[in-house]
This record gives C-alpha cells, sequence and structure tokens, in this order.
C-alpha cells in the first residue's frame, strides 16, 4: 500500500461521511502490531500502519480490549493536511474539561505513525512509534513531517506556469519537475499526467486530480500489488470498488491469506523478532568494543601503583612518568586512595575481559538466529512456509500478561533469593513508582542499574547491617537483567536503602533521585531468574 495526497483526501471524505457525529467508545495502540483501533458505538475503525498493509478499514463494531484507553468524545469533524500524507480525526469530549483529542495518522511510507495530541496546540500525548528523525516528544506540539522551507514547497498550478514549465523537456525531466514543483503529484499519479497527448491536456488531467472531480474507487493492479485509489490510471489495470474502505478492506484480507497459514501474525512476529536480533547485536558489538581498553586500564592501575610516593591524596590529576619515558597525565577519583582506585582499574580490566571471552559468543548465536529469522521471513513472503513450521512460531509468541478480573497483577515479579529474601522486581516503568513507594518498607534495598533503563528492584531486608552479600548480588543481577545493559558482559547496579529515595515533583513514570547510593558491578545472568523461582 502506498498513499499519496490524493488517496489520503479521499479516504478522509468517506470516513466523514461515515463517521462524522459518531460517538467513540475507547481507543487503543497496539505497539507490537503496529496497529490503533477506535471503537465507536456502531463502528470500529483499525489503522493497520504493519509492514506491507498501512491500510484503514472500518468495520462492524467491537468490544474494546483490557488495555484500550476511554475516548469518551464525538468525531467532531477530518481534515488533511495540504498536499500531505496526514490525516487529523478531531474529537470533541462529551465530559470532563481535559482538552479536546485528535488521533494524527502519518501515512508517509516507511514513516507509518498514529499519535494522540490534545488540544488546539495538538501537544502529544503518546505516539505508535517512536520518531527519531524530527523531534516528536511527548507534551510537545506536534509538526507535520512534510514541512518544507519556502525553497521546496510545492505549488498550485495555472495553465501558463504549467506549459512553461514542461515545455521542452524529456520524459525524465518532466517527472522530475512535477514531483518536485506541482502539488498533489505523486510517484502513482504522475505517470498519468504525463500520458496526456498534449500540455493542455496533461494540466486538465491534474485540474482535475487536484479538484478532487469525479473520484471513481478502483483497485490497481500494480507489479508492487493491489493499490486503491480515487480514479482507474492509464496504463495500469484496474477494477472498481464500492469505496475505498471496501478496497483496504480487501487488501488486508488478502495479505491474510498470502504467504503462509498464519498470515499477518506470522509477518508481524517475524518482523518483530528482526528488530529485536538487530538491536541486541548493536548492544553486544557495542560492549565488545568497549573491552579493547582492558590492557589501558590495566597499565594505569600499574603505573599508579608504581608511582605511590608520587601522587597527593585526594589529588583529581595526576602526572606521572609512564613506563617509556614518557610523562602521562591520569584522572583519579578524589574519595579513594590512589591503591583503591588501582585496584578499582584492576577490577574493571577484568570484567571487560571477561566479557571479551563471552561476547563473541553471543555475538555469533545472535548473528546465527537472525539469519535464521531472514530466511523464514523471505519464505514467508513466499509462500514456502508449510504449517508445521508456522504452528512453532505463532506458539512462540509470548503469552498475555494481562491481568485477570479473578487474579489482578501486582506492579511486580517476587523472586527468593538463595539465602531466602525476597527480590520484588518491578514490571516496567508505570509500575516502578508503585513497586518504590507502595509496596516496600523504609529499610529495604533499593537496586537500579546505573545509567539504563530498567525495572526498581527491592531487596526486602529490615536489618540495619548490609545485607548478606550473595542476596545482594543477586538482587542486583535481577536489575542488570530487567534493564537496558542486559547485554553488557559488566553492569553497574546502585542500591540504597528506599528510605533514601524520592519522586521529584512532575517526574515522569519510574523517575526518582536516591541518595547515600553504593554500586555493585555485576554480569546479567539470564537463567537467574528462573533457578530463583520468579512468578
Amino acid at each position: 500500500m502506498i498513499w499519496d495526497p490524493c488517496l489520503t483526501r479521499a479516504v478522509a471524505d468517506e470516513l466523514t461521511a461515515a463517521l462524522k457525529g459518531a460517538r467513540a467508545r475507547a481507543v487503543t495502540f497496539r505497539g507490537d502490531a503496529m496497529e490503533v483501533v477506535v471503537h465507536f458505538r456502531d463502528a470500529t475503525v483499525m489503522v493497520d500502519l504493519s509492514p506491507g498493509r498501512g491500510v484503514i478499514v472500518l468495520g462492524p463494531p467491537s468490544e474494546p480490549d483490557e488495555d484500550a484507553a476511554p475516548l469518551p468524545a464525538v468525531l467532531a469533524g477530518m481534515e488533511t493536511v495540504r498536499d500531505e500524507r496526514v490525516m487529523l480525526l478531531h474529537f470533541r469530549r462529551v465530559r470532563g474539561k481535559k482538552a479536546h483529542p485528535t488521533l494524527i495518522l502519518e501515512l508517509a511510507t516507511n514513516r507509518w505513525n498514529a499519535i494522540l495530541a490534545d488540544g488546539p496546540a495538538l501537544r502529544v500525548r503518546k505516539g505508535l512509534t517512536p520518531v527519531k528523525s524530527r523531534p516528536l516528544q511527548v507534551g510537545q506540539p506536534w509538526t507535520s513531517p512534510g514541512d518544507r522551507t519556502p525553497a521546496r514547497a510545492r505549488h498550485e498550478m495555472d495553465r501558463r506556469g504549467w506549459v512553461a514549465l514542461l515545455k521542452g523537456l524529456g520524459e525524465a525531466e518532466a517527472r522530475s519537475a512535477l514531483l518536485a514543483r506541482v502539488a498533489f503529484t505523486s510517484g502513482l499519479n504522475v505517470g498519468y499526467l504525463l500520458d496526456a497527448k498534449t500540455l493542455d491536456e496533461g494540466f486538465e488531467r491534474w485540474c482535475a486530480v487536484a479538484a478532487m472531480t469525479a473520484v471513481a474507487p478502483h483497485i490497481l493492479r500494480q507489479a508492487t500489488g493491489p493499490q486503491p485509489y480515487p480514479w482507474p490510471l492509464s496504463g495500469c489495470d484496474a477494477e472498481p470498488v464500492g469505496s475505498l474502505l471496501e478496497g483496504m478492506a480487501t487488501v488486508r484480507a488478502n495479505t491474510d491469506r498470502k504467504g503462509s497459514p498464519g498470515g499477518g501474525r506470522v509477518t508481524r512476529f517475524l518482523a518483530a523478532e528482526s528488530r529485536r536480533l538487530k538491536r541486541m547485536l548493536k548492544r553486544l558489538r557495542t560492549e565488545l568494543a568497549r573491552t579493547g581498553d582492558a590492557a589501558r586500564l590495566r597499565d594505569d592501575g600499574s603505573l599508579i601503583l608504581s608511582c605511590l610516593h608520587l601522587i597527593e591524596p585526594g589529588t583529581k590529576d595526576a602526572t606521572l612518568p609512564g613506563f617509556d619515558g614518557e610523562p602521562r597525565t591520569l584522572k583519579l577519583d578524589p574519595r579513594l586512595r590512589p591503591q583503591e582506585h588501582a585496584n578499582a582499574l584492576f577490577r574493571r580490566a577484568a570484567r571487560m575481559e571477561r566479557g571479551a571471552a563471552a561476547l563473541p559468543g553471543r555475538i555469533h548465536a545472535a548473528e546465527a538466529e537472525l539469519a535464521r529469522i531472514d530466511d523464514l521471513r523471505r519464505r514467508n513472503a513466499l509462500g514456502e512456509l508449510p504449517p508445521e513450521e508456522v504452528e512453532p512460531l505463532l506458539r512462540s509468541r509470548p503469552a498475555s500478561t494481562r491481568p485477570t478480573p479473578e487474579s489482578p497483577a501486582l506492579p511486580y515479579r517476587s523472586f527468593t533469593s538463595s539465602g531466602g529474601l525476597e527480590i520484588r522486581v518491578g514490571r516496567g516503568a508505570r509500575h516502578n513508582d508503585a513497586l518504590t513507594f507502595h509496596h516496600s518498607r523504609p529499610a529495604d534495598i533499593w537496586l537500579h542499574a546505573r545509567h539504563a533503563a530498567g525495572a526498581h528492584v527491592i531487596l526486602r531486608w529490615t536489618r540495619p547491617e548490609r545485607p548478606p552479600a550473595t542476596d545482594l548480588e543477586e538482587a542486583a543481577v535481577l536489575a542488570a537483567n530487567h534493564s537496558g545493559a542486559r547485554a553488557s558482559g559488566t553492569v553497574p547496579v546502585d542500591w540504597t536503602r528506599r528510605k533514601w529515595v524520592r519522586k521529584p515533583r512532575r517526574a515522569s513514570p519510574g523517575a526518582v533521585l536516591p541518595e547515600r547510593v553504593q554500586t555493585v558491578f555485576v554480569s546479567p545472568d539470564p537463567s537467574l531468574g528462573e533457578r530463583l523461582g520468579g512468578g
């Protein structure tokens, strides 16, 4: 599916005719499936932005998911951004004093996204996918992804400007000129505009496209697959459909049937696995590159020990004669004695060396798994996956962790250390605050991986003395396992008493300020959770 400004406007017109004034109930963002579902009382709008699709389907009413966000509002209207592949669904709340929400659909190929924004300033509340190519932060006003500078803006044309632009140009040059300078042109319709016998006829065709006149929905048969479009285009086989939304439902149904018996579920699962493995490989390779500093750290430690008589306690910098006779300036921790600083360097070097020994094997295993997933994706696209290979893939998808009404989930998972102490691990950023401030005691031990996003961990401990080293290390390993540094060879984990952790005002979920922090260094161990009986 490819979107252009004309298709965006035509679909928005169909949705407006079908839903304007309709009462909405809830909206669901499914990040893993790349879907957004808006539940109305009398209809359901499914926006499927998964790879290979990019369709909007209007269906019968359905019940919202358990994790759906309430949306007590009426669809007040829709609009599109001029000459852009952006659609805005404006809602008007029927109760409460919160700002009126807007669902923004960005439909540019390879940059599909759905964003929920609030108020006339369209301040971003939630996005289906993060955007790194432009600012798109929660709480900030939304800006169109295709905002052009005046020098690059595309304009509407009059007959004289059209002729002056294209006269004397070859087909390739005329195509580039239209796409760069004329509004409402796209890769879908530019061939139709240039296929006219004269420049005047081409201009008349463009006027009909720009004014959206005589819309006649068809499904174009293109090499990239079926393509709904507001008109049939010359040079392309097409068949009429009742509406563009009906055509998109047909495209989505055909995509489900295409390939393996698992259809779109397998496609989305394999795409997610490929992205996960690529992220893992990036982390592992970065960590492996850092291990090259081990020899330098050992040299620095040895140099400090050999020059203890030249280092003043509490100094931050020390210039020492190197082993090659050249002076070297080392950064020191003024809180440590020189011997302690040297020992810390040796420990860091040892951890890096252990990582250098283990990381190549982990990288090789991840590369082999990525190659297997990529092969499955290729065979799935060609329809060559037999049922006996599809079923294990569907069964390997992670089970839902949604709480049941009979047994509501706690904001943490519970483990038992080898010393018999309970270790509680937060289930995510939204639950970290609940664990730290509502499911722990002031004297408990609080842990978190340093400089990495991850779970808060609570080691249940009420005595005034330091907790047993083994139990503390196991709690730290669980903190490392449930953090963004899980692929590192060594992870620093900060710990302190829970009573020394406070929540700043207006801080984001999970953001805290710990005091009187101490640090332990541990190596992540994915099997520890099973050994400690996590629940």
